[in-house]
This record gives structure tokens, sequence and C-alpha cells, in this order.
């Protein structure tokens, strides 16, 4: 089996690269290498006989996203510009490349014959619904179009709308995956990153970490191991064709205890406590919270087999750990690697 992951330089596409590598997989990465790392394929490309490609592209180049698709047999969609900040601060690059990027290669996969395609989405899908735990038919709840906190998770739907015509005016094969809050190693730690490793990167530089709003806040937090787990279910499982599924944990933690629980793992207890921001200090004026945000995974567990296995101490564990191992992952994005070393791993 060949497959395409987009996106395949980033956190989550990394890790499931890895793993469908080491399963035996032809995986052919695609990523435009603006914000994904080389080095978080390093390890694979390391690997003697590893069937692994990696080709630089564009979501918004259809001729580029043409080319990549030719050949595969599934296409895992993970490419797209996430981060909360990054929907504040330049919604339109998140709409333009997660609306039209996704068009492109749902375009391209129906002229290529690809057998499946697995959208990676996301639980900003719920928008402000407070009806927990979210079952995948829930009501998505959002606010002003004013409010630019909201574009990414319209671009998504729009991208699930999407998939749902492909799927019934042409009969291309597609799952759709409600990613909640993952995290792990080699998730950035920049401002632009998610709120663990932001966390982690604060306490390790010996930082409070900044929590912001009151704190109360409640999400649940996936290791990145069970969500690679229930994306490879779901190519895996033919019942899951034409159905979105909420992939997380079900164990809700507030933002105050996530903090205080890093602190703790980090054996920082003595030195630091977390310290108290306003949502408009670092978002700008155009922010919206979101109190709770909890998934029903019955479905996951009843069609895919999805059972989420690390407990958030476990994860926790393992990650501040690893980027005890990688300091220099703590550092905000720097630009890749130099001009030779990207040609010389792209002709691996």
């Amino acid at each position: 089996m060949k497959v395409l992951v987009t996106g395949g330089l980033g956190f989550i596409g990394s890790h499931l690269c890895k793993q469908l590598v080491d399963q035996g997989v032809h995986v052919r990465c695609f990523d435009n290498l603006l914000r994904g790392r080389l080095a978080n394929v390093s390890e694979i490309m390391k690997q003697p006989n590893a069937s692994f490609e990696l080709v630089k592209g564009d979501l918004l180049n259809s001729d580029e996203v043409m080319k990549a698709v030719t050949d595969v047999d599934v296409v895992y969609h993970l490419g797209a510009i996430v981060g909360v900040k990054h929907y504040v601060e330049n919604p339109l690059k998140v709409i333009e490349v997660n609306v039209l990027g996704t068009h492109n290669l749902l375009e391209a996969a129906r002229k290529k014959d690809v057998s499946k395609v697995i959208l990676a989405s996301t639980s900003e899908i719920y928008g402000k619904n407070i009806d927990m735990p979210l079952k995948e038919e829930a009501e998505r709840i959002l606010g002003a179009t004013s409010f630019d906190r909201w574009c990414y998770s319209t671009s998504k739907a729009l991208d699930e709308h999407t998939c749902y015509a492909y799927y019934r005016q042409y009969g291309l094969k597609i799952v759709i995956l409600r990613y909640f809050n993952a995290y792990g190693p080699k998730q950035e730690c920049s401002d632009y990153g998610g709120v663990v490793s932001v966390f982690i990167r604060s306490i390790l530089t010996d930082q409070p970490p900044q929590v912001h709003g009151d704190g109360k806040q409640t999400r649940t937090f996936t290791y990145v191991d069970d969500i690679i787990n229930g994306t490879i279910l779901a190519a895996e499982e033919n019942a899951a064709v034409g159905e979105t599924f909420n992939l997380g944990s079900d164990k809700e933690t507030s933002i105050i205890e996530l903090s205080e629980l890093i602190i703790r793992l980090a054996g920082k207890e003595d030195r630091l406590s977390p310290i108290f921001i306003p949502y408009e200090e670092f978002y700008g004026p155009f922010y919206e919270d979101v109190k709770r945000r909890v998934p029903d995974i019955t479905k996951a567990r009843r069609i895919l087999g999805y059972k989420p296995e690390i407990s958030l101490e476990q994860g926790l564990l393992r990650t501040i750990r690893w980027y005890g191992r990688h300091p220099e992952r703590l550092k905000a994005l720097a630009s890749n690697h130099d001009p030779l070393y990207i040609s010389q791993m792209l002709t691996k």
C-alpha cells in the first residue's frame, strides 16, 4: 500500500508517518516546509530501506497536489493552518489554505481514483455548544463573524461539507476525524503551538506558565499515540466510510489544573506557579473563549474499536521527558534548515 500524508512534517503528521512506515506502508509525505520541521522525520530518514518519500509542495498549487496524489491508495489529509494565534492574526490565510487546499486535494483524489481520504478535522467544529459530552451530530454554535477566532471552525466545517459533497456526488470514500487537543513530543512550543507544549516550554525554562482568563475553562487532552491509533483504525475500517468520529480523551481537565500538573511533574513546585493574563492581552480584541469541551467517543469505540490508553499524567511525563532530551525544541520555531540540507532530504 502507498499512502499520502499532507502536512507530514507537522506534529501529528510526522507521528503518523512514523507509525505507518513502521507498519511497512509506503508513505509519501507532502509538506510546504514552512511550519513543519524536517527534524520531525529525521528518525524515519535514518532507517535503512524505509519506504518514505518527502515531497515539497503547496496545497494551494493544484498541479503539485495532483502529482502528489498520483498512484496512492489512501490520503491522510492533515495539512492545514492551525493554532489559535494564527486564527486571530491571519484569518485570511487560515480560510484560504484550509478551504481551497482541501478542495484541491479532494478534486485530485477523485480524478486519480484514490480509494479513501481521511480528513483531520477538529473539536473547534462545535464552537460554543455547552451540551456535554459532544456527540458528532451536535449543533454547531459559533460567535459573530466579527470575531476572527471562529474562522478556523468555519474553514474546517467547509472542509467537512466538501468531503460529504464529494462522497455523495462522486462516490469518493471519505472519513472525517475530529481531534480533541492532541499533545505530545514534537509539538511546536512557540505561542502558535498547543497549550500543553507552551506550558512545558515555560516551565522547563523556569518561566511561570501564563494562564489565559481565570483558568477554569476545561478541555480534554489526548496523547498523540492515541490520536494516531484512531486515525489508522479509521482508514482500515470499511464501516467508517462516510462517517464522522470524535477522537480524544474523555477526561475533563481545567487549564489551571493542567498548568499545576505540569509544574508538579517537572519538579518545579517550589519555584513556579501559574500567572493569569487577560485574553485580549495575548490574542487581541477579536477572540472569544469556550468554557468547556468534552467529546462523546461512543461512536469511535463502537465502529473503530478506538480506546484512548494513555492517561494525562503518563502522556505529560513522556512529553516532558522528551523535551528534556531535546532542549533545542523549546525555542520558538525558526527557519527549517539550509537549502542544501533540504535538497539532500528531498532526494533521499
